[in-house]
């Protein structure tokens, strides 16, 4: 009785508080069986879709995997957008796997779907190889010696399972046909493309004193880190759609300019324009930039020039203590002086 109270309780809460998704479930008065406390969070979360529920009860133990892989995606996408007027600081933690979080089809928020389907297949395919659920396991599909001489051993990553489970779960509210339906699938698809355009062979030597007379080898899936440059890369490089109407008077995209090469399905599609981000606006996601920091040397987007949207900035000068006049000492030691010296700040009007 007081297990279905709770469940009840949990089930009215709101969206207004994010968190909830990653911290129902872990409470120790429910259970302790950690495998319980997975499954509980399957039908404590309101967030959830139908598809997504189900999802969560066949696959309870992955679910943490899938709140670490939209985390560690927005965090990514934080580090990526630092010194651009749009730094995505309004998205909240789960990413795209609940909610529409800009309104308009841009290259933004192109990126977003891209950046968190990928994270939850990183952060379920790294589950697997760490043998943290009975739903996968490491990728068996290579096995034997090659004809260079290296054994196929160890685990290698099983980036098909993570990335078909991303998929189900990260597309499940991307259905229909519309055209903002059909870029937020392709996108999804592009970020967890990414993973197998990375995948690497990582390779261990054995033998007397590292001599490396026999090697044994396994594909191993890029850090993250490496997914958001490459996510970054194919940010910059999106390509524009439209929308037009066939034959059956059904809206489709196409490329705007259709004498350019075809985007493929690594790449990111957009059809909407996106806003200057240089004022606070809520709805488009913007902060705005007053108040950011700027960089007065630079004429790249961290430059006080574009940064600032033409608005001028502010000039504090600010004092700092640093190393310096450091000296080696034998053996082995580094010993500087403390320096105190002003140093300007620039900030956005």
């Amino acid at each position: 009785m007081r297990i279905a109270c709770i469940l009840f309780i949990c089930l009215c809460f709101s969206k207004e508080s994010e968190s909830v998704w990653w911290t129902l479930g872990t409470h120790s008065a429910l259970t302790s069986d950690p495998v319980k406390k997975a499954a509980l969070r399957c039908y404590t979360t309101p967030q959830l879709n139908t598809k997504q529920r189900d999802l969560c009860r066949k696959h309870p133990t992955l679910m943490a995997s899938v709140a670490k892989g939209a985390k560690e995606a927005i965090e990514e996408c934080k580090i990526q957008f630092e010194f651009r007027r749009w730094n995505c600081s309004l998205v909240p933690e789960s990413g795209t796997l609940f909610d529409p979080i800009l309104k308009r089809a841009s290259r933004e928020s192109a990126y977003l779907h891209a950046i968190t389907a990928a994270g939850v297949a990183h952060a379920v395919t790294a589950s697997c190889s760490a043998g943290n659920t009975e739903s996968c396991d490491c990728d068996r599909s290579h096995s034997g010696v090659t004809n260079k001489g290296w054994t196929w051993s160890g685990c290698s990553s099983n980036i098909k399972f993570g990335s078909r489970f991303s998929e189900q779960f990260t597309d499940a509210r991307a259905r229909g046909n519309s055209p903002r339906a059909v870029m937020n699938r392709h996108n999804s698809r592009a970020g967890r493309k990414a993973l197998s355009k990375l995948l690497w062979r990582k390779c261990k030597c054995h033998g007397l004193s590292g001599s490396c007379s026999m090697r044994t080898c396994w594909m191993q899936q890029p850090s993250f880190h490496q997914v958001g440059d490459y996510l970054r890369e194919k940010y910059e490089g999106a390509a524009e759609m439209i929308i037009k109407l066939n034959r059956r008077k059904k809206e489709r995209l196409k490329p705007r300019y259709p004498q350019l090469k075809r985007p493929t399905e690594a790449d990111l599609l957009y059809y909407e324009s996106s806003p200057n981000y240089c004022d606070a606006d809520a709805s488009e996601g913007s902060l705005g930039t007053s108040g950011r920091e700027c960089n007065i040397s630079s004429s790249g987007m961290n430059g006080c020039e574009l940064l600032c949207c033409g608005r001028g900035h502010n000039i504090q000068q600010t004092k700092v203590t640093r190393n310096c006049n450091c000296i080696f000492l034998w053996c082995c030691q580094v010993k500087c002086q403390k320096c105190k010296e002003i140093v300007n700040k620039y900030t956005c009007k």
